[in-house]
């Protein structure tokens, strides 16, 4: 138990009290167990997902890559590397895409109606046309990191966020939690790993009062009716419980994991923002708005 800034991470959704028979609203997440006060162990396991083949030049031609993300959605993403591709996470609906592939690139489309065969290293084909050599691959193979820049005003950006000026960790990787050792110790000389050091210098910047450092960011939730509204982040957040959905909790601006369920974003603290566990659940896993890294990198930096 970490105490009273001890506080888990959200998932995602959007809590409602429905009436009796009501079925539009999202149920209540399951509160969290107690989140483990060390760092969790490396990523060692590459990130397998089934990879299409794109047809053009879609990672410098911008209105084929709008095109490709417009019609496969989240799928596809530009890598760290600078690569552009639409990974899936089964063959099925990597499968599902593939035969819309030529129709996007503006060439003659694929012939329907044919289904992918296993060729017995992971991968698969898919015959496209009506001569049986007419066949495209889909591989099974270990998929890049997004990039964790976010397109801010048409410019890719770092996320630079208010705890910039805090010492980074020893241990900084890629999907990590804000668990890691921080280096510094409370009033009692007691060991504080990142997430406890973050909501102490929040706590200690507003004489004692948790804030959130995106008051006021408004996003689409639901009532207490479960009809559709835009809910806005308060100033003041709690201490806990931890199931309050004004709870305080240290969120990564670029997700721990895509939306693919790969790794993503580290546990830097230019990329952790206190916010409410509402918001939290509401942005975790979702590519980070323009607003919300605006909001962050302008963001006063706070003083360790």
């Amino acid at each position: 138990m970490l105490g009273v800034f001890g506080l888990g991470l959200g998932w995602v959704g959007m809590t409602g009290a429905c009436g009796s028979g009501e079925t539009a609203c999202p149920a209540p997440d399951p509160i969290l167990p107690d989140t483990p006060a060390e760092c969790g162990a490396p990523v060692e396991k590459p990130c397998m997902l089934y990879r299409i083949p794109l047809l053009g030049n879609p990672h410098m031609d911008v209105a084929l890559r709008d095109k490709y993300i417009g019609a496969f959605g989240d799928a596809c993403y530009m890598s760290e590397d600078n690569t552009f591709d639409c990974f899936y996470k089964t063959w099925q609906a990597a499968c599902a895409d593939a035969v819309k592939i030529a129709e996007l690139a503006g060439n003659q489309p694929y012939d329907r109606g044919y289904t992918c065969q296993p060729v017995g290293d992971g991968n698969y084909t898919l015959q496209v046309g009506a001569d049986i050599a007419l066949k495209i691959t889909i591989n099974y193979q270990a998929a890049p990191r997004q990039t964790p820049l976010v397109e801010v005003d048409g410019v890719p950006t770092e996320v630079n966020g208010p705890y910039r000026n805090l010492t980074e960790p020893k241990k900084l990787e890629v999907g990590q939690d804000f668990y890691c050792p921080s280096g510094q110790v409370d009033a009692q000389a007691n060991p504080l790993n990142q997430h406890d050091w973050i909501l102490l210098v929040n706590s200690k910047a507003h004489d004692g009062q948790l804030q959130s450092d995106l008051a006021g960011f408004e996003y689409p939730c639901v009532d207490e009716e479960c009809k559709p509204t835009i809910c806005k982040e308060p100033l003041d957040l709690k201490t806990g419980p931890k199931g309050d959905p004004y709870a305080a909790q240290v969120h990564h601006v670029v997700p721990r994991k895509d939306q693919r369920s790969c790794p993503w974003g580290a546990n830097s603290n230019k990329n952790a923002a206190v916010i409410s566990r509402k918001l939290n659940r509401y942005l975790t896993n979702r590519n980070p708005p323009a607003d919300e890294v605006k909001r962050l990198n302008n963001a006063t930096a706070y003083i360790p």
